[in-house]
């Protein structure tokens, strides 16, 4: 009974620590992002693109120097978002 016992405490704590390492990261942006501004984006739009889900977020950054910036986001498992950044450019 006691060996149970301790391979069930065991298995347990396992399963907690691995649960909290793989959720820590989303937990930390959660409990961080609620104290940061939010900032919407200049431009939204999506791109007119044949069996995929292409969505463009465009941006001016906050601090100097004032970058313009655009992320291209593809609905795919294989494929990272894209950013492109470059000095805004005085009017």
């Amino acid at each position: 009974m006691t060996k149970k016992l301790v391979c069930l405490l065991i298995s347990l704590i396992v399963l907690v620590c691995f649960t909290l390492s793989t959720t820590s990261a989303g937990l930390w942006t959660t409990i961080r992002g609620a104290t940061l501004p939010e900032v919407k984006p200049t431009k939204v739009y999506q791109l007119d693109v044949v069996g995929q889900n292409v969505r463009v977020y465009e941006f001016d950054t906050q601090d100097l120097p004032v970058y313009h910036c655009i992320v291209i986001f593809t609905e795919s498992e294989k494929k990272s978002p894209v950013m492109q950044c470059w000095p805004k450019m005085k009017k």
